[in-house]
């Protein structure tokens, strides 16, 4: 069974999804990373996958606005709900860039608005960019894609995963900071 969700590897999605398809006794699954809803979406109608695991909401930001976007005139059946902690990273390219080299912090837009106040407080000359996921900001800056004066905010599973350097955990402006995830399908 092929399982689509936001994001990539890494994501807090992924995590997700994996949770979900536990909770489910889901059996033999191959989880398909699809980076965001409308994708999502695009390949629930196809057939090509079975499920589709998406973010919906979080405590701190609010609704997400891709979901809402995408899924707002579809009929689709709610499945099962996750609700997952969520505590984001600051990552830069390496231990050899300098804080003052940094100019920009890229993320997803939910990303970006649950750190709003810690951003303010810590590292105000950072100019925002939104990207389409948390995970891919981390493959996007190791990769080169990202200048090397972007900063990233994901996961730490993800920073890691692509040799990142850490520059602070746990940025989100609420400790209680979570996004309940959907298992859907249509």
């Amino acid at each position: 069974m092929k399982i689509g969700y936001m994001g990539i590897p890494g994501s807090f999605s992924e995590v997700a999804a994996k949770e979900l398809a536990k909770n489910n006794n889901l059996e033999q699954v191959e989880y398909v990373p699809l980076v965001c809803a409308a994708n999502i979406l695009a390949e629930l109608k196809k057939g090509t996958i079975a499920l589709g695991v998406l973010g919906v909401e979080n405590s701190t930001a609010g609704p997400v606005s891709e979901f809402v976007e995408a899924f707002g005139n579809v009929e689709y059946d709610h499945i099962d709900t996750y609700v997952l902690p969520i505590h984001h990273c600051l990552f830069k390219l390496s231990a050899d860039t300098p804080m003052e080299h940094l100019t920009e912090v890229a993320s997803h837009p939910q990303a970006l608005a649950q750190t709003t106040g810690t951003r303010a407080a810590n590292w105000p000359q950072l100019t925002e960019k939104d990207i389409d996921d948390t995970a891919i900001g981390a493959e996007w800056l190791a990769k080169g894609t990202l200048p090397d004066t972007t900063a990233v905010i994901c996961s730490r599973i993800a920073g890691d995963s692509w040799g990142l350097d850490l520059i602070a955990e746990n940025i989100e402006d609420s400790s209680t900071n979570r996004t309940t995830f959907w298992l859907l399908k249509l």
